[in-house]
């Protein structure tokens, strides 16, 4: 969420947003319709062996394997030989860093903005496709993220843990934050029957 809303400063940058995960083609359209996102290229990489395992960005252990959080910055100077020129991975499945550094590591390319067309799936999603986080949920997530976060520096005053919940909580906010900028189109709930 954070990425989409920030197309136009990446795009100015020169770059465009792919985002990989293990989900299949369909899963991937329905994700980019149901949350607007056509402006972020969603990649499925079935047990991570294309693009995650390579880019060390796949966790084998949590729910049969999925993609770890994580932002490359990829360019022609590159500090491996994957042409990476930034690298953050979280260290599991909610671990969100920050995007500073990885903007400052953009913006080092010097590249001219391009403006790339709106990306389309070759794939039909059907109606009923359930299995993935809503957009309705997402402010009560991040929210709640943000204020479990507080509760667990003022629980656990220990230096390190204070840090790893002052930056889950500077993550939820920043979510949050971009939630405001990049508000998709949502679906209404399904109302449960009720009898006459």
């Amino acid at each position: 969420m954070r990425l989409a809303a920030d197309r136009e400063r990446i795009n100015n940058a020169g770059a465009e947003v792919i985002a990989i995960s293990v989900n299949d083609d369909i899963r991937q359209a329905g994700m980019s319709q149901r949350w607007g996102l056509s402006s972020i290229r969603l990649v499925s990489d079935p047990g991570g062996t294309r693009f995650l395992q390579p880019l060390g960005l796949y966790d084998p252990a949590e729910r049969g394997g999925i993609a770890l959080t994580g932002h490359l910055v990829i360019g022609q100077e590159s500090i491996d030989d994957d042409g990476v020129v930034y690298r953050s991975t979280g260290r599991d499945f909610a671990d969100r860093t920050a995007d500073d550094r990885m903007y400052e590591a953009l913006d080092g390319l010097n590249l001219p903005s391009i403006s790339p067309e709106p990306v389309t799936y070759s794939v039909s999603v059907p109606e009923d496709l359930t299995g993935f986080f809503r957009p309705q949920n997402f402010v009560p997530y991040f929210g709640g993220n943000r204020f479990a976060a507080i509760a667990i520096a003022r629980r656990l005053p220990s230096k390190e843990t204070a840090a790893v919940a002052r930056q889950h909580r500077m993550m939820a906010e920043a979510s949050l934050e971009s939630w405001d900028r990049h508000q998709p189109t949502i679906e209404p709930a399904d109302e449960p029957e009720t009898e006459r």
